[in-house]
């Protein structure tokens, strides 16, 4: 709100947050304590999305010994850079880049997975996600998200209450958390639950549609049997 006084003046105060939504019907929660040790990302690869410092966290897991396959979901201009990557650690049986992929085969794989990592960070041209959507399909799917604290991602990813927290730009942190949640079983099933409520909350489509709608009817007062008519 600070930022919005800051930007808008005194208007801010009338403002109204509304967060985009998921129809939970197509988002099944499944308790994750019986996953396969799968690191899954998605999105495009691009500087924002901080996959090099998974690609750096995978390669720290295998100096561990930490059993575990990492999968990256998506296409874009960083494909070659992270290939080289890849390959510079060794890790070409341990990490896959698998394209884009259907949107019913990307639920099937973070249903699969153990931990959904997003290591957003702010780009070196001041680009940075704003809150990406698929923590909140990970989080609706009830599969534990370790992601980093960039533009809106902690105001549902709260560390150790809905996920895990790590810095941006640390491989090492985000090393440690993956590792975490791999091997507790307990934690994870804790997070997701939780995660899961608060999906439900804040980010049902339904519910935050009806939100909408209340507020153009309370701006542009209708009659409701207007309403009724144009929907139908």
């Amino acid at each position: 709100m600070a930022y919005l006084r800051a930007t808008v003046g005194p208007v801010a105060g009338r403002l109204r947050r509304i967060y985009n939504g998921l129809d939970l019907a197509d988002f099944p929660y499944r308790a994750p304590d019986e996953r396969r040790p799968l690191v899954l990302a998605v999105g495009r690869l691009v500087e924002k999305k901080g996959l090099a410092d998974l690609v750096e966290a995978c390669a720290i897991l295998e100096r561990r010994g930490v059993s575990f396959d990492c999968r990256i979901v998506g296409s874009g201009e960083l494909e070659e850079g992270l290939r080289s990557r890849i390959a510079r650690h060794g890790l070409g049986d341990r990490v896959a880049l698998t394209g884009a992929q259907p949107r019913g085969e990307v639920v099937r794989s973070i249903q699969e997975a153990a931990v959904l990592a997003a290591p957003c960070v702010v780009g070196d041209d001041g680009n940075r996600d704003g809150l990406p959507t698929v923590l909140l399909e990970a989080m609706a799917l009830g599969t534990p998200c370790v992601s980093t604290d960039v533009t809106g991602i902690p105001e549902v990813l709260r560390d150790g209450e809905t996920g895990l927290m790590v810095p941006p730009r640390n491989p090492e942190a985000l090393a440690a958390a993956i590792e975490r949640l791999l091997e507790d079983a307990v934690l994870r099933v804790a997070l997701a639950g939780r995660a899961r409520r608060r999906i439900e909350s804040d980010f049902d489509v339904h519910r935050n549609t009806e939100q909408l709608r209340e507020l153009f009817c309370a701006a542009a007062p209708v009659r409701e049997e207007a309403l009724e008519e144009a929907a139908g």
